[in-house]
């Protein structure tokens, strides 16, 4: 016990040595200077692809113009915004902006039965929620869709089109024309005209089209390439941590392959080297979208084809971050939302008078099969679309699979159609899980208390083996295997006992990862005055402003729980004292057996050696156990209140569990007691396995001794008995 009480004192003097290090080191040390913003430039284009983009905001590299003409792009004089949907009946309400032709913001705009907005920003506000917004780095906005800048080869130029304000040529509600020229002011001085189009083919569903046209004016031939920007500025749906990502999906020939998802951290990275990620691999096969994804929702770009099934004009498509050099504001959940996918298109040959377009088929909206089908069959197809693929990216463990996620936010929704509540549909999905999976509980705790129950009966005679062979490993192992042997005790049993739980794996962490990223669950109440919001911490006590708790707030990793605490949140609490009865009522049976072995062998503190006794490890062990229930609480203070509910539901059912457990184990050891000791059981093949590996050995090591004796007979000077 003493040495266990010099461990923690220890460990807390480590620990308030370093929150200490810390904080000195944060008062008195001010921070490095920042490094000069560097602009990341554009790497070379591989041979055949159009040169890879640089990032917003970045001149591009021109070559001089032809002497004779300076060309320029037409600007337009309007700067207000522009909205586009948002009429009755309309899935979207877009804001466009005449600077680089793009989208300013886009907020969701269909309305349920009762009038309300049906997707809104806070659960007793009907406010429509916003998905898109513009991002701001330094003195710049940076919009959504906008188009990057155009080449032409017989020019060695080229011109940025971010921040040239266009021309609006045509503005109503359900289309908007935006256009622009190169031209070098002359009558007779047109090279191009661009045009693009803003169009809701089906305003009750959320989906647009943007096209992008470009016309040969002038005389000659002219080679022109695009680069044309994707989304940016989702706003990140979870407090907690950003799950904002970009990912891409390419046709690989029989079905619909996701590439690596990347988050801020990496195409910020990437950025800043002036090495943009390129976010498509040519030689796998032809791109189906892009997506702008955050916990719930996601935009879909997808490149609509021209002539052949499959679009064939990009020549690549990177990812990088618009603004690198920009403030971040840890509170603001807008703030790192400048993850871009650019388009690169391939070079394309206009004779006089030829136009080129290329439209991007756009949609908006939540990435769940249900949402995605209502609006397009072939959104949810794995044969086609397949944008629910967005939602393997979303997986916080790799030992589970999407159609498991998908079956059990099935069997929620199911549930939920009958009860009405998804509180309740929570908490009799866990009841239904459970009990399914309750058979290979029992036989986990009754494994395991078989082997503990077995190796409690050998640890004295193998204490004995340790004290005898002390010195000798090589002949400690043998004994071992041999009194395994002759006892029929599998020392691999105790790994097999696990095998349930890594079958019950998959199965739960698919229903904690439906729950934590259903979109039927945002803003969906429980009771109504408590937890209004199950996708947010049920905050019982809000605290206006929020608290953060000195010196607790700087700790690593758990820091974050204790800094702009919201609110008093109960569930975690609730949770907290749930597993501490789960720790406390759960069948120990390995626990249980180490203490009687413990028992039937007093300490001899004459005869003590440096270390913990087994009483000790036993105590420590269970302090261990009761820290988690303090532990897990605290690193599920700020999670959703449906999950909590979920893991709380399930820390009372399996106390019920192992209440059942623990009598039938008790009921099996009385039954065994009246009977007697059993009869011998005959030697299973483990156990004839190490019984002849022991002799094995044992013969070996006979052969060995002898020989190593006949050496020591012949040696020089030695007399042969």
């Amino acid at each position: 016990m003493d040495d266990t009480r010099r461990i923690v004192v220890a460990m807390f003097a480590a620990f308030a040595v370093l929150v200490a290090y810390q904080f000195l080191v944060a008062r008195l040390l001010p921070p490095p200077p920042a490094a000069p913003a560097v602009s990341p430039e554009a790497p070379p284009a591989a041979p055949g692809e159009a040169p890879a983009p640089a990032a917003p905001g970045t001149a591009p590299a021109t070559s001089v113009a032809p002497p004779e003409r300076t060309y320029s792009l037409t600007a337009g004089t309007r700067l207000e915004p522009i909205l586009f949907g948002g009429q009755e009946g309309d899935a979207l309400r877009i804001q466009l902006t005449p600077r680089g032709a793009g989208l300013t913001s886009l907020e969701f705009y269909a309305r349920d039965k009762k009038g309300q907005f049906v997707h809104r920003t806070k659960p007793n506000e009907d406010e429509p929620y916003r998905l898109l917004s513009p991002v701001t780095g330094g003195e710049r906005e940076y919009g959504s869709f906008v188009t990057h800048r155009i080449w032409l080869e017989q020019y060695s130029q080229d011109w940025g089109l971010a921040d040239l304000p266009w021309v609006v040529a045509e503005s109503s509600p359900r289309r908007v024309v935006f256009t622009t020229a190169l031209s070098s002011g002359e009558p007779d001085g047109e090279l191009l005209r661009l045009t693009k189009t803003y169009t809701l083919p089906q305003p009750d569903k959320p989906i647009f089209e943007l096209e992008l046209a470009v016309e040969n004016v002038s005389a000659g031939a002219l080679t022109v390439r695009v680069e044309q920007d994707g989304p940016l500025g989702i706003r990140q749906e979870n407090p907690q941590w950003d799950m904002r990502r970009l990912l891409t999906a390419q046709f690989t020939g029989s079905a619909v392959e996701l590439n690596k998802a990347h988050d801020y951290n990496a195409l910020k990275n990437a950025t800043l080297k002036g090495e943009p990620l390129r976010l498509l691999s040519m030689d796998k096969g032809p791109l189906l979208w892009t997506a702008l994804a955050n916990k719930y929702f996601a935009v879909f770009t997808r490149p609509l084809p021209q002539a052949n099934a499959f679009q064939d004009y990009l020549a690549g498509v990177t990812g990088l971050v618009a603004a690198p050099h920009a403030y971040v504001d840890p509170g603001d959940l807008l703030a790192r939302g400048d993850l871009l996918a650019r388009f690169a298109l391939k070079p394309v040959a206009l004779a006089p008078g030829a136009r080129a377009a290329y439209t991007l088929e756009i949609y908006a909206g939540p990435k769940d099969a249900a949402h995605l089908r209502q609006a397009n069959p072939d959104f949810a197809d794995k044969t086609k679309l397949y944008y629910q693929l967005t939602r393997s990216a979303d997986k916080t463990c790799f030992c589970t699979f999407l159609w498991l996620e998908e079956l059990m936010a099935w069997l929620l929704h199911k549930i939920h159609f009958a009860v009405r509540n998804y509180g309740v549909a929570i908490i009799i999905l866990v009841i239904i899980i459970r009990t399914l999976l309750h058979p290979l509980s029992v036989w986990q705790q009754k494994s395991m208390f078989r082997m503990q129950a077995s190796m409690a009966k050998l640890q004295p005679k193998m204490e004995v083996l340790k004290e005898r062979y002390a010195n000798d490993k090589v002949r400690l192992n043998q004994e071992m295997m041999k009194l395994w042997g002759e006892e029929g005790v599998n020392p691999a049993a105790q790994f097999v006992s696990f095998l349930p739980m890594f079958l019950q794996m998959p199965i739960l962490v698919a229903l904690w990862t439906a729950l934590n990223t259903d979109v039927f669950l945002r803003h969906a109440p429980f009771d109504g005055w408590w937890i209004n919001d199950l996708s947010a911490p049920d905050a019982l006590l809000k605290f206006s402003p929020p608290i953060t708790i000195p010196i607790l707030g700087q700790i690593p990793l758990i820091g974050g729980v204790f800094s702009n605490i919201a609110s008093f949140n109960l569930m975690p609490v609730l949770m907290g004292v749930g597993m501490w009865f789960q720790q406390k009522y759960m069948p120990k049976p390995h626990m249980k057996s180490r203490q009687e072995a413990a028992q039937q062998q007093p300490v001899d503190h004459r005869k003590r050696k440096p270390g913990m006794t087994p009483q000790d490890q036993i105590r420590q062990q269970q302090i261990m156990a009761y820290l988690m229930a303090i532990l897990f609480p605290l690193m599920f203070y700020k999670m959703p209140s449906g999950l909590n509910l979920y893991w709380f539901a399930t820390t009372v059912f399996a106390i019920g569990e192992s209440l059942l457990i623990r009598r039938q184990i008790e009921q099996e050891k009385a039954r065994r007691e009246l009977g007697g000791p059993p009869p011998p059981r005959r030697p299973s093949l483990v156990s004839r396995v190490l019984k002849h590996v022991a002799s094995q050995a044992e013969e070996l090591q006979r052969k060995a001794d002898q020989v190593a004796k006949a050496d020591e007979r012949r040696r020089p000077g030695k007399k042969n008995p």
